[in-house]
């Protein structure tokens, strides 16, 4: 060491079990040096470990279980799973617009309620264009159920929305095709990643509204 140079003293540390002040011997030190404090100290890490390892493994648990779950889930099950994921992803892609068929405003504060994601082509007439965002528009509830789409301003809104060659390939799609448990799974996980998106996107835009 140089001439001259006095080391600097170590810093005061509390203790987090008696709140008393003490100079620590090394850098390793966490409680004062009352050993008393020191059984405290580390019953606490303990117990604070123990409640980490529950908590891992109650997650595996829950984890174990969603994943056995869905091993018995069929086809039917998916095919709704991965319909609702594409509904959702319509919701808050077209959160604001009107109505795709009678063009009236729609209360979209009413999730799953008042809007409804409406299918150009129905799912009973070309089921293969089911999750084609192009053919899912946000509906009023009066259009979509009670009036079946309502699809004549539904096709002028839809052309003025993606323009008539979107439309006429829809129109024109009737390559029949079917899909397996996983492509709905693939389906289920894409479109609710794109769905959470929009989400954040559109409660971004309203903040900034504000």
């Amino acid at each position: 060491m140089a001439k001259g140079i006095t080391p600097k003293p170590p810093k005061l540390k509390k203790c987090p079990i008696c709140s008393t002040e003490y100079t620590p011997r090394s850098s390793l030190q966490k409680v004062c040096h009352n050993y008393k404090c020191a059984i405290a100290f580390n019953k606490q890490v303990d117990e604070r470990n123990a409640a980490r390892e529950q908590r891992k493994q109650e997650k595996l648990q829950r984890d174990d279980l969603r994943q056995r779950r869905e091993r018995l889930k069929g086809k039917p099950e998916w095919n709704r799973e991965a319909q609702a994921a594409v509904n959702r992803y319509i919701f808050w892609r077209d959160y604001g617009d009107p109505c795709i068929s009678c063009g009236r405003p729609l209360n979209y504060g009413v999730r799953g309620g008042a809007v409804d994601a409406s299918h150009y082509r129905s799912r009973g007439a070309a089921p293969w264009l089911r999750f084609n965002v192009f053919n899912n528009n946000a509906s009023c509830v009066h259009c979509n159920r009670d009036l079946s789409g309502n699809p004549i301003p539904y096709r002028i809104n839809l052309i003025e929305k993606f323009g008539l060659g979107t439309v006429e390939r829809i129109e024109h799609d009737n390559k029949v095709r079917k899909f397996d448990i996983e492509y709905l799974k693939r389906v289920k996980t894409i479109f609710t990643r794109r769905a959470s998106h929009y989400e954040k996107l559109r409660k971004r835009q309203q903040e900034q509204a504000a």
